[in-house]
């Protein structure tokens, strides 16, 4: 693996460089035909504006850029390029315009034209809004018919939309004035996308209400478009902008307990290999699913049972009931499991997204005879919006379970890493419900789609199916890891399941190439990158987490913690560019760094990467210690 590109996050072409445009007092991120990070000073007004397609499946096509123009001043832009999303069923093309003015004015146009017939549940603008500026502020909304109402952006997750039939909306920005974006060419409406762990509120087009998907014909149109302009007092001069050149990380004072934190399990048979790695990993149980829709659940079982006996942990027991419950339960009951190496049960329903009080009802106390010392929970087994709408009568149970993916509605690199934020958030209202919640499992991608309105298309079997993400394998998956841990640990989560064992979803390959040879580039025998964050990790299991707070969220990340008089502290560069970064540690450390100088050994050599990799710093006397973070590098600094 001697491509740069492949190291960072499991591709062999790089990453398009962002762009940075001005529109008077505003900066922000011009990425491959999208406006990202739209700022006034330091103070972020719009977290991004761009344009979608989305099947019927909620899928959305992939886009391609043609025939694009940028004329860039110092305080306006012009850009005009042509754009053809594509998917299985979907070939769109649209016309697009960004224009930039010096008073702050954007102004975004898209002109649309169906080039086959397909349907479509979305078909135009999204614009997403910051969580931390936006949270609890008051939004003036116009409505169609001129009338005006006042709602508030939501600080706990709300289940539906907050905000209905918008024309217009204005909301305070950071210099007492305030932001209004005007739509053109249809209503929107906003929903909390943290409901799917998307760190961002989304003001879309096209209400929900109305009838979806609708079918679309070669030579159907969409025309839209959307402005954003500054009104009130004088906006903030360009020299705002903080010129901080590093990113500076504080570490707090209380302490907070370490969550158990598990693996997925896995088809493929374990090798005595990948049994001693996982085993050194320190892993607390495996999650194996019982579907007792699958005729071979039984088998799935028993081999769930032998690969936790193999790795001396405890099992995760994920049951997914059908509507004979009661005989799928007494069959379960009459496999040979000792209750001593359950850690938890889960119960969950192939009929619904949540745990069915009919369900609970028929199932608790049975499970309660047979596992009397073992926390059993209600959840889902999708996304947190599901127990979010149709929360579980939680009366009966211990915890709370749902599962994680940051790409419910984009995969690029910068959304992807931005939404570990919104994790945190996910956990702070379940334990409002419950105190114990379980997050299982967290993985890069959905494992299958919740929300298809019919059926998926059939793929080749030796194309890569969208459940698996080659950045899984990367320095970028390893870097990811640390941020979600770090949000959902300091959130109070009770358990966290992550990923799998071996194969291109889990955290090795495993003695197997892999089976996507040109679309997931890992060599056999290979530990991906993120595996050393969870050995770390887990080698603290009985100690504490210490919250830190990173200066720069999108760029750095942090997590700290300590056991018997031993801490670590474990930095990740979220970014494709170096980043230096100040923290608060003035005494001796001992340094280990995976990045792309050190990931060839990480993945390839993990018998002697972690010994003789270590470098001793020196005490820094009253002064920071300065790191120069490599693109997407893990740090793990112990003292």
């Amino acid at each position: 693996m001697n491509s740069t590109s492949l190291i960072r996050y499991g591709l062999n072409e790089p990453l398009p460089e962002p762009r940075i445009l001005r529109a008077g007092p505003l900066t922000m991120l011009y990425d491959r035909g999208f406006l990202r990070y739209i700022r006034l000073g330091d103070h972020e007004v719009l977290r991004m504006m761009y344009h979608a397609i989305r099947d019927h499946n909620w899928a959305t096509a992939t886009h391609t850029i043609t025939d694009e123009f940028i004329e860039q001043q110092d305080d306006s832009f012009h850009i005009r390029y042509t754009c053809e999303c594509r998917n299985e069923t979907i070939q769109f093309r649209w016309q697009c315009e960004l224009v930039g003015e010096p008073d702050g004015t954007i102004q975004f146009n898209i002109d649309g034209e169906a080039l086959t017939e397909f349907r479509r549940n979305r078909a135009g603008f999204c614009i997403l809004h910051p969580i931390p500026e936006c949270n609890g502020q008051a939004c003036t909304l116009t409505h169609p018919d001129g009338s005006q109402s006042v709602a508030t952006f939501p600080e706990a997750i709300s289940p539906h939309q907050p905000f209905f039939n918008i024309r217009e909306m204005q909301w305070p920005t950071v210099n007492g004035g305030s932001a209004v974006l005007w739509f053109v060419g249809d209503v929107f409406e906003t929903e909390d996308q943290r409901n799917w762990t998307d760190a961002s509120y989304k003001t879309y087009c096209t209400p929900l209400a109305k009838p979806f998907p609708v079918t679309l014909r070669p030579g159907d149109t969409v025309q839209q478009s959307v402005e954003l302009r500054l009104v009130g007092p004088d906006a903030l001069p360009l020299t705002a902008q903080s010129t901080a050149s590093e990113t500076v990380v504080s570490v707090e004072s209380s302490t907070l307990v370490l969550p158990a934190i598990g693996l997925g399990s896995n088809a493929k048979p374990l090798t005595t290999s990948a049994v001693d790695l996982l085993r050194e990993g320190g892993f607390q149980h495996l999650r194996v699913e019982v579907n007792f829709q699958q005729p071979d659940w039984i088998d799935e079982l028993q081999k769930g049972i032998e690969d936790a006996t193999r790795l001396g942990i405890n099992l995760e027991l994920v049951l997914l009931f059908n509507q004979l419950a009661n005989f799928e339960l007494y069959t379960f009951l009459k496999q040979p499991i000792d209750p001593d190496l359950v850690a938890s049960v889960l119960i969950l329903s192939n009929y619904t997204k949540t745990t069915p009080t009919s369900l609970i009802d028929q199932v608790v106390s049975p499970l309660r005879q047979a596992f009397p010392k073992v926390p059993i929970g209600a959840g889902t087994n999708v996304f947190f919006v599901a127990v979010n709408r149709e929360t579980p009568a939680l009366d009966a149970v211990d915890f709370i379970g749902y599962s994680v993916s940051p790409q419910a509605h984009a995969v690029d690199c910068l959304t992807v890493m931005e939404n570990t934020a919104a994790q945190s958030d996910t956990v702070r209202d379940a334990r409002r419900w419950i105190p114990d919640v379980h997050v299982s499992p967290v993985t890069l991608r959905p494992r299958f789609n919740p929300d298809a309105t019919g059926d998926e298309p059939v793929s080749d079997s030796v194309q890569m199916p969208f459940s698996t993400d080659p950045r899984q394998m990367a320095l970028f998956g390893a870097a990811w890891t640390v941020a979600s841990l770090k949000n959902l640990m300091q959130a109070g989560a009770r358990s966290l399941t992550y990923y799998e064992t071996i194969g291109e979803q889990g955290i090795l390959q495993g003695d197997s190439p892999s089976a996507y040879p040109n679309e997931f580039l890992a060599e056999a025998g290979m530990v991906f990158p993120m595996y050393w964050v969870f050995r770390t990790v887990n080698r603290f299991r009985a100690g504490r987490v210490i919250p830190t707070v990173s200066q720069r969220p999108l760029q750095v990340e942090a997590m700290c913690l300590e056991n018997d008089g031993k801490t670590a502290l474990i930095l990740a560069n979220l970014t494709d560019e170096v980043q230096p970064v100040s923290v608060p540690v003035r005494q001796a450390v001992f340094q280990r760094t995976i990045d792309e100088t050190t990931f060839a050994r990480a993945c390839f050599s993990p018998a002697t990467f972690w010994e003789e990799t270590g470098q001793p710093i020196p005490a820094n006397g009253d002064e920071n210690l300065r790191f120069s973070l490599k693109p997407y590098a893990t740090v793990f600094l112990e003292w």
